[in-house]
This record gives C-alpha cells, sequence and structure tokens, in this order.
C-alpha cells in the first residue's frame, strides 16, 4: 500500500466514526422507554382506600380511583356552548381520588382526600370550580382528610 491509499483509508474509516457519532448524538431516544411504573395510589390515599373498603362493602359499593372529572362529565355540546373548547380544557386534566358505585356502576359520591396543599391559594379556587361544577350536574362531593365517618354517614342517609 502507497501513502495515498493508507490516506484515504483513514479518511474513510475517519468519516464512518465521525457519521456514528453524529448519528448517536442526533438520534432521538425511543420515547416509550423514559417511563416507569408507579403505584396507582399514594401510601396516603392506599392508606384511605384501606379505611374506605369496610365502609364501600357494607353497601355493596364499589371504589374506583383517580377518575378523570371528563370521565364524569362533559361540556354541552357545542351548538349551545360556544366554550365548549374552554369548558372542557378545565376540566380534562383534573381527577376525583375516589368514587362510589354500585355494582351497575350507578355513582353514588365522589370523594376528594384532601390535604394540608389544599389550602393554597390555587388549590382552593380549584376546589370551588370542581364543587360547583360536580353540584351543577347533579354529583355529591365528599371531602375527607383521611375519615370516613362522614362518607358512612352520609351512605346511611342515602341508601
Amino acid at each position: 500500500m502507497n501513502g495515498n491509499t493508507i490516506a484515504a483509508l483513514v479518511l474513510i474509516i475517519a468519516a464512518v466514526i465521525l457519521v456514528i457519532w453524529l448519528m448517536k448524538k442526533f438520534r432521538k431516544p425511543d420515547i416509550t422507554e423514559m417511563y416507569q411504573p408507579i403505584n396507582i395510589l399514594t401510601d396516603r390515599e392506599y392508606g384511605f382506600y384501606l379505611k374506605l373498603r369496610p365502609v364501600a362493602d357494607e353497601y355493596d359499593l364499589q371504589i374506583f380511583t383517580k377518575v378523570r372529572l371528563a370521565d364524569l362529565i362533559e361540556p354541552k355540546p357545542k351548538s349551545v356552548n360556544p366554550m365548549w373548547m374552554e369548558c372542557f380544557n378545565k376540566i380534562k386534566s383534573k381527577h376525583i381520588d375516589f368514587v362510589l358505585a354500585d355494582y351497575h356502576t350507578n355513582i353514588v359520591a365522589l370523594i376528594e382526600l384532601d390535604d394540608t396543599t389544599h389550602s393554597r391559594r390555587d388549590r382552593i379556587e380549584r376546589d370551588e370550580f370542581v364543587e360547583a361544577v360536580l353540584k351543577n350536574t347533579g354529583y355529591t362531593l365528599l371531602r375527607t382528610y383521611g375519615e370516613t365517618d362522614d362518607i358512612a354517614n352520609f351512605l346511611r342517609r342515602k341508601l
């Protein structure tokens, strides 16, 4: 091999290495590999769930957790609601902590497990909005800091 052949070969190898490096550097990672599983309930929510389970069982009710508000209500049709998208955007990312329903999936009550974050201004505004919307759509929202007495009393009166 002469000097020109060796130089060309080194240049080709360097170009291949540069192309491989650039492809790795600018290649977008597979976004589906950027997730990890988590528990559906926090430790506090799970503790409350364990307290709520016997109350629900007493009245033959199912417990659904973290139900999206948009799965419980929807904006009135666009034909009568020019603010449909704004209304939907206000509910699409909010959820209710626990839903009690009978075995035909008729909703009996919605439950929010409150904590100290609910005294923040942004949470107060969020909670007031959610409560008003749920009241206007006929749902009963029960709020608790983790006790089930009020929930049991409500179910005793309602069922």
